[in-house]
């Protein structure tokens, strides 16, 4: 970063080289160098404006009403409800941004709020006594009086030693007479030329011991290079610029995040649509891996269990019983009849039949289909001829 005092000349702290060059030159000065820069402008008016720090509108109204609207005005509070508004002419911001470019002015303030900082940040600011700086800058003296956070315009004088010391009384008187309401003021000389100081001394306008000397060729530079800033002059068709810029950088955020939402939901889509085409397919498989199986048990469990199915098959005994007494003679008699399992799955069907009348010799017996392995034997029963008839059922 650069820094610079812009005024009739322009003063310069350029990577550490400091000098001073006519405006017209000023791009020879940077030729090779980065061009943007911290810039400072001298003239500049100042007003004391109390404004409602709780209103910012009305705040902003009655700022921006201080001064007409031939002047650009940045402004900072001084105290509750009261601030410091400062203004500098149009033409003198547009002729810096005119010889620098707009891109490359990255701070513009004015002189006395950079000399301000370097006071600060050299612990010269006193709580008791106006600070006079009086400012050695190439063939001129500039004289600005501080008061805490407020300051004067900044006045040219000449570098003639004589006049310096004169205007240097004429201001202190005048300041005493625009604050007559204060108490006694006391002044602290601040400044930049052993002569200067000398002369003053000289004069008996003031003792040595209430002057401070400051090695500083350039102190509202290191100012700049040193402090922290709330403000910057901007043109208004900088400010339109900005403004479409954010308005255009609000659409591509808005725009953006749309885009974002619409590629998270299709991401979304996509991976349900994923999902669900995995899972129909794993579902279709799964489908056909359970008719498979179910196939694969129905053929298991029917070779397993074919026998067993087979053997536990129920015997139908009133068949068996209908079948035996449709066909049997009416002189056979049954005195037992009886279907007895002998193993599992093996029955025995067994009939006992005596002869009425017991002297009459049996039929010859035709049995039916089911009784074609029966096996017939001619008994005793109750000392009476009879048969026996078994058959064996699996």
């Amino acid at each position: 970063m650069n820094y610079l005092i812009f005024d009739n000349d322009v003063y310069y702290d350029l990577e550490g080289k400091t000098g001073r060059a006519p405006k017209s030159d000023i791009q020879a000065v940077f030729k090779g160098s980065n061009m943007e820069a911290a810039v400072a402008v001298i003239d500049t008016l100042q007003k004391q404006i109390a404004a409602p720090e709780k209103s910012p509108s009305r705040r902003d109204e009655v700022l921006s009403s201080a001064f007409t609207g031939e002047y650009l005005t940045q402004s900072e509070r001084i105290a509750e409800n009261l601030f410091q508004v400062i203004a500098v002419e149009k033409p003198r911001i547009n002729e810096v941004y005119k010889y620098l470019g707009f891109e490359n002015v990255r701070l513009l303030v004015p002189y006395a709020v950079a000399l301000r900082e370097y006071l600060k940040n050299n612990k010269l600011l006193d709580e008791n006594k106006r600070i006079v700086f009086l400012d050695h800058l190439g063939d001129q003296v500039l004289l600005t009086i501080f008061n805490k956070e407020v300051f004067t315009t900044p006045r040219r004088l000449s570098k003639v030693l004589k006049q310096v010391t004169r205007e240097l009384l004429r201001s202190q008187e005048s300041y005493r007479s625009q604050n007559k309401l204060e108490a006694e003021i006391s002044f602290l000389i601040v400044n930049n030329s052993q002569e200067i100081i000398d002369e003053v001394v000289s004069s008996g306008l003031e003792t040595k011991e209430n002057i401070v000397f400051v090695k500083d060729a350039y102190p509202a530079l290191s100012g700049l290079r040193q402090g922290k800033f709330s403000m910057h002059y901007m043109l208004p068709e900088q400010f339109i610029r900005l403004r479409e810029l954010k308005v255009a950088k609000k659409r591509v955020f808005k725009l953006g995040v749309m885009l974002g939402i619409l590629a998270v939901f299709l991401a979304v889509l996509l991976g349900i649509y994923s999902v669900n085409k995995t899972a129909s397919s794993r579902l279709k498989n799964l489908q056909l891996e359970a008719v498979s199986l179910s196939k694969t048990l129905e053929k298991d469990y029917l070779t397993k269990y074919k026998d067993i199915l087979r053997s536990k098959k129920k015997i139908n005994f009133p068949y068996y019983l209908n079948a035996f007494l449709e066909v049997l003679p009416y002189e056979c008699v049954p005195e037992s009849i009886t279907i007895k399992e002998v193993s599992s799955g093996h029955y025995k069907f067994e009939a006992i039949l005596s002869l009425d009348p017991k002297d009459k010799p049996f039929s010859r017996m035709s049995l039916s289909k089911a009784f074609k392995q029966a096996k017939i034997e001619n008994i005793l029963v109750k000392d009476n001829p009879g048969l026996k008839i078994t058959l064996d059922i699996f």
